[in-house]
């Protein structure tokens, strides 16, 4: 399920296509790019808010999930073993794709 469009980050197109496919530390599958304009390989997270996150969004779902039922940041750091730097950068984030989470986590 994608988030957001993707497009190419040198040249902005969204004709690319499948390369490829990565694990990340989480053990998320993720796929490699290849835009047919430019020639460029990226990833499909770049250049959203996605990228560079460490954690499955289905874990920072549930995080941000449990701050809106209104658990604190402290009671979330000490129950699901994460930090209140990391749970801030995910507000900071993922704020504008609320909506989208919201549809992600009722289909996920």
């Amino acid at each position: 399920m994608s988030l957001t469009t993707i497009h190419c980050p040198k040249c902005n197109s969204k004709d690319h296509k499948f390369h490829t496919s990565y694990i990340v530390g989480s053990g998320e599958k993720r796929e490699i790019r290849h835009c047919q304009n430019c020639g460029r390989y990226f990833s499909e997270t770049k250049n959203t808010p996605l990228e560079g996150l460490r954690r499955p969004l289905s874990f920072i779902i549930l995080v941000l999930n449990a701050l809106n039922e209104g658990m604190s940041i402290n009671a979330a750091c000490r129950t699901c073993g994460t930090t209140k730097k990391s749970i801030n950068r995910w507000l900071e984030r993922l704020g504008g794709l609320k909506e989208v989470l919201l549809l992600y986590s009722t289909r996920a």
